[in-house]
């Protein structure tokens, strides 16, 4: 066995590893003491209102026509004449390899698409790729603000609740830091490395894309950031919606969730989506964060807050598939030849 193929199996194992590690946990836990959940799953899917679900894909496509947008901003003039279906086509693919390959490894494909088919340097579409998750990180942390403000949480105090709104507070101004001090700390980066070598390279022409990219880009990247978190939450939100014609208590208990509320139990679900780490598929680390943000904090019953997880596991991660099946119907077949142009 190769080197790369021998790494490319343990990243495999360690993310396995770690669905079941998660899902261990949920059971330590006693998520899913007292429900049958081989019963409660198959009445939710039996009963999903299918015009919710449609509102939901749809959603999540635009999402993805979002972050196209968002992409051609902050890799600037340079993709310009790049058709819009072709920049979703590359975002479609690029969260299908970031959600089912292991150790976040997918997500080098969205450098490599831009370099192959747009003939974008890699470190052009890396600088891209490190300001978009931080402007994820920021819209995440700020919806999530959002929600607790406008109504709250069940089950949460007054005390509780400042201590949510403090936490969150310090990762949305560790957010504007980041972005406030990014530029100039890469700018730096760049004029230090010195040496001819590959990755030496790579970090000076990745500095220097980071350091060259205005403020107004990047404030138009943080404005569609939000449009985009939005859609997001609007299709996740939809999903709830589907499933309150489901019959016994998790469909009752879904009835009274309000979109403010789905802002704040999304969130643990929308984090583990950006952190630097997930697990096989996302599975038990989608289920954690669901169960986490609705029963934990928004006080939806357990076994309502655990059909619903894996409702929306299966069908947002049915959306993912699907849209990047489109989106590889629609590539291109000819590729560009790489460019060293950095045009902010």
């Amino acid at each position: 066995m190769t080197e790369r193929a021998s790494s490319s199996v343990t990243r495999w194992v360690v993310a396995l590893v770690g669905s079941l590690a998660v899902l261990g946990l949920l059971a330590l836990l006693g998520v899913f003491d007292g429900i049958d959940i081989t019963a409660t799953l198959q009445s939710s899917f039996a009963s999903l209102a299918w015009g919710p679900v449609a509102l939901s894909f749809l959603l999540y496509a635009l999402s993805y026509v979002g972050r196209a947008m968002r992409l051609r901003v902050l890799v600037g003039r340079d993709l310009d004449d790049v058709p819009w279906w072709h920049l979703t086509s590359i975002c479609a693919r690029h969260n299908l390899a970031n959600l089912v390959l292991p150790m976040r490894s997918g997500e080098v494909s969205l450098p490599l698409m831009l370099r192959s088919e747009t003939g974008r340097p890699l470190a052009q579409g890396a600088a891209a790729l490190v300001v978009a998750r931080v402007l994820d990180l920021f819209s995440v942390a700020l919806f999530c603000v959002v929600g607790v403000v406008v109504v709250g949480a069940a089950g949460v105090d007054d005390a509780e609740r400042e201590l949510i709104l403090l936490r969150l507070g310090l990762v949305v101004g560790a957010g504007v830091v980041v972005l406030a001090v990014m530029r100039p700390i890469a700018r730096a980066v760049a004029m230090r490395v010195t040496g001819n070598g590959r990755i030496a390279r790579f970090i000076r022409d990745l500095g220097t894309h980071l350091g060259a990219l205005p403020t107004a880009r990047l404030a138009q990247g943080a404005a569609i950031s939000g449009v985009t978190w939005l859609l997001t939450y609007a299709a996740c939100f939809e999903i709830v919606v589907a499933m309150r014609g489901v019959p016994g208590d998790v469909g009752a208990a879904l009835t009274d969730v309000t979109f403010s509320q789905s802002l704040v139990g999304s969130t643990g679900l929308h984090l583990t989506g950006i952190l630097p780490i997930n697990t096989l598929a996302g599975v038990g680390a989608w289920e954690a964060g669901w169960i986490a943000g609705y029963h934990t904090i928004v006080g939806v019953p357990k076994e309502a807050a655990l059909a619903s997880a894996a409702v929306s596991h299966v069908l947002i991660l049915t959306f993912i598939v699907v849209l990047a099946g489109v989106g590889f119907l629609a590539r291109p077949r000819n590729t560009i030849a790489t460019t060293t142009s950095a045009t902010p």
